[in-house]
C-alpha cells in the first residue's frame, strides 16, 4: 500500500483503502483454491502420502458431500510415537470453526524441547474406540 501511495503522490490519491486492498488480495487467493478449501485439504493429504510411505490419513464426508472429519499423521510423528509414546486427552467442544466443526491440533514438545505436531494412531472418545 505504501509503495502504491508513493507512486500516486500520497494516500489520498490512491483511490482505495487499505481494507479494499486486503479484500482484493483475499478474493484473489480464494479464487486460486480449486473446488474449495475441503478439496485443497484432501489434495494436501494425497500429496503428503505420495512423498511419505509411512503417512496415514483418513477423512469422511457428510451425506451432502461436505468434508466432515479429517485425521492424519506423518511418518516422523508415527516413528516418534513408537519410540517415545504419548497419551493425549483433549476437549474438542470448546470452540468451533466457521463450519461449526471443532479444530483440534495435537502439539507437544519432543525430548529436545522443540514443538512437534503429531497425533497418536488411536484416539479414544468416552473410553471407547472411535
Amino acid at each position: 500500500m505504501g509503495y502504491i501511495a508513493f507512486q500516486k503522490g500520497g494516500y489520498r490519491h490512491v483511490g482505495f483503502t487499505r481494507k479494499d486492498l486486503y479484500n482484493h488480495i483475499d478474493r484473489y487467493r480464494r479464487s486460486k483454491v480449486k473446488n474449495g478449501d475441503a478439496n485443497a485439504a484432501i489434495n494436501y493429504l494425497i500429496g503428503k502420502s505420495n512423498n511419505d510411505p509411512l503417512f496415514f490419513g483418513k477423512f469422511t464426508f457428510t451425506s451432502d458431500e461436505r468434508l466432515e472429519h479429517i485425521f492424519w499423521a506423518d511418518g516422523q510423528s508415527i516413528i516418534d510415537y513408537h519410540c517415545f509414546g504419548d497419551i493425549v486427552a483433549f476437549d474438542s467442544t470448546y470452540m468451533k470453526n466457521k463450519y461449526n466443526k471443532p479444530l483440534v491440533i495435537f502439539s507437544r514438545c519432543n525430548h529436545h524441547g522443540q514443538t512437534v505436531y503429531s497425533a497418536p494412531p488411536t484416539i479414544r472418545q468416552n473410553h471407547r474406540d472411535v
